[in-house]
């Protein structure tokens, strides 16, 4: 876990300094609940973090929208403190709320069903993954089927932590082929493998995450060479050149802690 130090660090100095210039609230509660995710104490997280969070949820239970209260919720959650789970609950009929005509959920009830959405909320709410939501999930990435590499791993993060056997027996088996056949020779992941952009750190620690669900069926050399490409392009201040530096650092750090608790590479 000495690897992973420098990143944890900058990303607490991150989340602090977002939390002193009163930035957008779920950018906060999104680094702070990958943190806890990856190891981090609660105490190590400002409580007037937690109480910004219980002071913006609005009467309905939500605060921005989907994703915000999504992110918001987890947090308190993982916090766990006796006044923030009422809020939770309070955020988790909001979010029932939101779903969309068509069963699952987007960025708002009227927009249409988004797999990075669902898949996510079902990976950190899996009380809400009841079987025809996951039947829906199914059908819904069937429609992309081999689209895009952050999709296809938000559906097998939904599907492992909720224990779903889709009613293609060989759905869960296409996906993971397909997406360790997206890895490229160096480690890295990109949208898809022959997509113009660079491999970057948010794809490939996503595809890490949804390849760990089924781990056993995946060859240990797949985990290596990810690993290695996120050690090698990590920047000497712990993070990763993207476009929302503490989102790709966060992420990252989440991943990298999952292939070390199950020992899945060699540091």
């Amino acid at each position: 876990m000495n690897d992973l130090l420098p990143t944890l660090m900058s990303l607490r100095n991150m989340m602090a300094e977002m939390n002193r210039k009163n930035l957008d609230l779920k950018r906060i509660t999104k680094t702070a609940s990958l943190l806890l995710l990856s190891g981090l104490s609660r105490n190590s997280i400002p409580h007037q973090i937690v109480d910004r969070c219980l002071n913006e949820q609005h009467p309905d239970g939500g605060w921005v929208s989907t994703v915000d209260t999504m992110w918001n919720a987890f947090f308190l959650k993982l916090v766990d403190e006796i006044g923030s789970r009422a809020a939770v609950q309070k955020a988790l009929g909001f979010i029932s709320f939101q779903e969309n005509k068509h069963g699952l959920w987007g960025r708002s009830q009227r927009d249409i069903s988004r797999i990075p959405v669902t898949g996510i909320l079902f990976y950190l709410f899996p009380e809400l993954a009841n079987e025809e939501k996951l039947s829906l999930l199914e059908e819904l990435w069937k429609s992309e089927k081999n689209s895009l590499t952050y999709k296809a791993s938000y559906t097998l993060m939904a599907f492992g932590t909720a224990g779903y056997n889709p009613k293609d027996k060989n759905l869960i088996d296409d996906t993971l082929e397909w997406l360790r056949e997206n890895q490229r020779n160096d480690g890295g992941f990109a949208p898809w493998k022959n997509h113009p952009a660079a491999p970057d750190v948010f794809c490939t620690s996503i595809a890490l995450l949804g390849l760990l669900q089924y781990k056993e069926s995946i060859p240990t050399e797949v985990f290596q060479k990810s690993y290695r490409w996120i050690m090698d392009n990590r920047l000497p201040e712990g993070i990763w050149p993207f476009h929302e530096i503490e989102d790709g650092a966060s992420w990252a750090l989440y991943a990298l802690s999952q292939l070390l608790k199950y020992n899945m590479v060699t540091a």
